[in-house]
C-alpha cells in the first residue's frame, strides 16, 4: 500500500469527534486500482454499444437509452475514483469513495425504472421503489461519514429501506396482469441478489467494521456493480424480443399503468 499525506484535510477523531489532521492514509492497492480501471473501460465500451443500439432501434429504444445512462453515469463515477477525484479521507483517516454513492443515487433508480417499465408498475409503486432506494443510498452515505456506534444505526435504517425495495420487487414478479414474462423474473432476481452484496460489504468493509481489506472491498463492489448494471443491461436487451416482454398480455387489467 502507498501512503498519502493529508495534512490539510480536517478529520474527526473516532473517540471524541474532535477534528484532527491526518498525517497518513492507506490508499487502495494495485488490485483495487486494476479493478477500477477494468470496470471503467468496460463501462465506457458498453455505453457506446447501448447508445448505438438506441439510435437504431424502434419501440424498445427506451430500454437502450436507460442502459446507456446507467453505464454512462457509472463510467464517470469510476473515472472519478480512478483519477483520485472521487474519494476523500474522513473519520479515522479512512479512504472514502463518495463517487460510489453519487453513482448509486443515479443508476439504481434507473434500474428500478427499467423493471417498472417491464412490469407496467403503477405510479405510487414506482415512487415507493425510487424513494426507498434513494433513502437506502442516503442512509448508507451518512453512516459511512459517521463514527461508531451511530454508523450502525444508519446501516440498519438503510437495510430497512432495502427490505421494502426487495418485497416490492417480489410483489411485482408474478403481477396479475402478466407483464414482463420470464425476463422480468430473471432481472428482478438478478437485481435482488446482486444488491444484497452492498450492505454486506458495507458492514465488513472500511465503512463498517473494517474487517475486509480496502482492495478486496473495492474489487467486490466493482464486480457487483458490473453484474448489477452491465449484466442487467445485456440480459434485458437479449430478452427484449422474448414473448411476454413489453407486450400487452391477454389478461389486460383495467388498472392504469405508466
Amino acid at each position: 500500500y502507498r501512503l498519502w499525506e493529508c495534512h490539510r484535510q480536517g478529520k474527526m477523531s473516532a473517540e471524541d469527534g474532535i477534528p484532527t489532521a491526518c498525517t497518513t492514509i492507506e490508499e487502495v492497492g494495485s488490485t483495487g486500482v486494476g479493478a477500477l480501471t477494468v470496470a471503467f473501460l468496460i463501462l465506457v465500451v458498453s455505453t457506446v454499444v447501448f447508445l448505438s443500439k438506441a439510435n437504431s432501434s424502434g419501440v424498445q429504444r427506451k430500454y437502450y437509452y436507460l442502459s446507456t445512462y446507467i453505464c454512462g453515469f457509472a463510467a464517470m463515477a469510476y473515472f472519478a475514483m480512478l483519477s483520485g477525484q472521487g474519494w476523500t479521507a474522513i473519520a479515522g483517516c479512512r479512504q472514502f469513495f463518495y463517487a460510489r454513492y453519487v453513482d448509486w443515487a443515479i443508476t439504481t433508480p434507473l434500474i428500478l425504472v427499467d423493471l417498472a417499465l417491464l412490469s407496467r408498475t403503477d405510479t405510487p409503486t414506482i415512487l415507493t421503489l425510487v424513494g426507498c432506494d434513494l433513502l437506502m443510498v442516503i442512509t448508507g452515505l451518512i453512516g459511512a461519514l459517521t463514527v461508531a456506534p451511530y454508523k450502525y444505526c444508519w446501516w440498519v435504517a438503510g437495510l430497512a429501506f432495502f427490505i421494502i425495495v426487495v418485497t416490492t420487487l417480489i410483489g411485482r414478479l408474478n403481477n396479475a396482469e402478466g407483464y414482463g414474462g420470464e425476463a422480468l423474473k430473471g432481472l428482478s432476481w438478478l437485481t435482488i441478489i446482486s444488491w444484497i452484496v452492498y450492505p454486506v460489504v458495507w458492514i465488513v468493509g472500511s465503512e463498517g467494521t473494517g474487517a475486509l481489506g480496502l482492495s478486496q472491498e473495492v474489487g467486490i463492489i466493482t464486480l457487483t456493480d458490473l453484474v448489477s448494471k452491465l449484466g442487467f443491461g445485456f440480459y434485458l436487451l437479449a430478452n427484449l424480443e422474448a414473448p411476454g416482454v413489453d407486450e400487452e398480455p391477454l389478461n389486460t387489467s383495467s388498472q392504469q399503468y405508466v
